[in-house]
């Protein structure tokens, strides 16, 4: 986990300054294949969540709209996948959260999705499916549950940073919520692999 840890923080300060891209390419499409060394995903779901997580990454060290719409579908992949292995380790009474959660999601979708103007529909399907991934961690029991319920949170504030600095913020505002958006997704990754990779039965 230490060599994760450095390339997050690595790529987190990168992502923070200008002309960086090209290393960037390096240490951010690096995250994904040192985390699954470090975490091999036990679940064809993570598996599949690490993977398209992976292809977004690498989306978006473009900046046009054709990269960011890649990115979009990648990481929405990624968040079926994430969301089908934490309903796997659902139990019956674990699911209170769920309604609020995605109601939070459908009208956090809606304000994004005009906000994201021609990219508003694909934008408010990818809020919708995160949204649901963040109510599937809502229902997972074990160990490690609080973890990746902790991460499933944080990827939402992460996407929310990059949403909000791509579309709602201008100038030095939108600077700062895209420097916190690599910190909090390298954390909300670590958070669901190391959660979910406590394999003992829930309580």
């Amino acid at each position: 986990m230490k060599l994760y840890a450095v390339a997050a923080v690595a790529d987190s300060l990168l992502a923070a300054l200008r002309g960086t891209k090209n290393v960037r390419k390096v240490t951010k499409s690096a995250l994904m294949p040192v985390l699954a060394t470090a975490v091999p995903p036990r679940d064809p779901g993570m598996a599949v969540g690490l993977a398209g997580s992976w292809a977004g990454d690498v989306a978006l060290l473009g900046d046009s709209d054709r990269a960011f719409r890649t990115g979009l579908v990648s990481f929405l992949v990624a968040h079926v996948g994430y969301a089908v292995a934490l309903g796997r380790r659902s139990q019956p009474g674990s699911r209170k959260a769920v309604l609020p959660i995605v109601a939070a999601s459908a009208a956090g979708a809606a304000v994004f999705a005009r906000a994201a103007g021609p990219m508003g529909r694909p934008v408010g399907l990818y809020a919708l499916t995160l949204g649901t991934m963040v109510a599937a961690a809502s229902t997972a029991r074990g160990p490690g549950a609080r973890r990746v319920f902790g991460g499933a949170a944080l990827f939402m504030v992460s996407d929310a940073l990059l949403g909000a600095s791509r579309f709602v913020l201008k100038g030095q505002a939108a600077r700062i919520a895209s420097a916190g958006v690599m910190p909090t997704y390298a954390a909300a990754q670590w958070l669901i692999h190391t959660g979910f990779a406590q394999e003992v039965d829930p309580a």
